[in-house]
């Protein structure tokens, strides 16, 4: 049977990247794909052409709206919902996550059963990015945030890079927690040195996590680069994979199975 794989975290960059990253979905087994939109701040009209692939294509793409929480409210986060968003896409606030004045729009996708994604670690240092402090994004505020909204569906991005031990130490205690591992981290980190932070298991009593999964049940597939690298990063997931010798379940559940449950696709 051929594997299917659902990618957690992808940009469309530009309308010319539409049939590259289509095709290169089709050979690499990428059933589903989650395009994230960036807030207009930062990146005029990609929220717009993000839901327009979706609308186009949506057998394959599912568009994470990206909200400003530093300009937009709950109601905007209503009204992306009823446009067609299906999920949101955080990234680059004026102030730490975890900051009180977000937490409405935190409890309004929680309402609404909008699954969220949130950029953690160091952002691009590019002109549109050139203010942005990357502290504010560290992934022990996905933990709190975890704790205060535990029906929310939290997705931290890139396993926290340059944070990982307060990511992968905030999803072991937090049911509702998960990271990708899209970006430069598997590129520049082993297989061990993953494989030593994501160390528990089901089995591993006392030492668990509270709903007795396994720590590779909290990993997603990922990818996060232009349509010419999906192939290489679906590589190096397979790398890893085999490397740690993780069993033909948790491998499923990488792939596919985690991420349909995190976006309601498991019927």
């Amino acid at each position: 049977m051929k594997r299917k794989i659902i990618d957690m975290h992808q940009h469309l960059v530009s309308e010319s990247d539409f049939e590259p990253l289509t095709q290169a979905y089709e050979r690499a087994g990428v059933v589903k794909a989650v395009l994230l939109g960036i807030q207009s701040r930062r990146w005029p009209d990609n929220n717009e052409l993000v839901l327009s692939a979706a609308q186009r294509m949506p057998e394959l793409y599912i568009p994470f709206v990206g909200h400003d929480l530093d300009a937009c409210g709950p109601d905007d986060l209503t009204r992306s919902r009823d446009q067609g968003y299906v999920g949101v896409k955080f990234i680059a606030p004026d102030r730490p996550y975890n900051h009180p004045e977000y937490m409405p729009v935190y409890e309004r996708a929680r309402e609404l059963e909008m699954p969220t994604l949130f950029h953690l670690g160091i952002v691009t240092n590019k002109p549109a990015w050139s203010d942005v402090d990357s502290n504010n994004m560290r992934p022990i505020y996905l933990d709190h945030l975890a704790r205060q909204l535990p029906e929310l569906t939290i997705l931290g991005a890139h396993l926290g890079n340059p944070w990982y031990e307060e990511a992968t130490m905030g999803c072991r205690w937090n049911p509702n927690l998960f990271y990708d591992l899209s970006g430069s981290t598997l590129k520049k980190k082993s297989p061990s040195f993953l494989g030593d932070l994501l160390w528990w298991s089901a089995d591993s009593k006392p030492y668990t996590s509270p709903d007795g999964t396994s720590a590779w049940e909290k990993i997603v597939y990922g990818s996060d680069v232009a349509p010419d690298l999906v192939g290489d990063v679906v590589a190096d997931y397979e790398g890893l994979i085999s490397s740690l010798k993780l069993s033909p379940e948790l491998e499923e559940k990488i792939w596919y199975g985690t991420g349909a449950r995190l976006l309601g696709l498991e019927a």
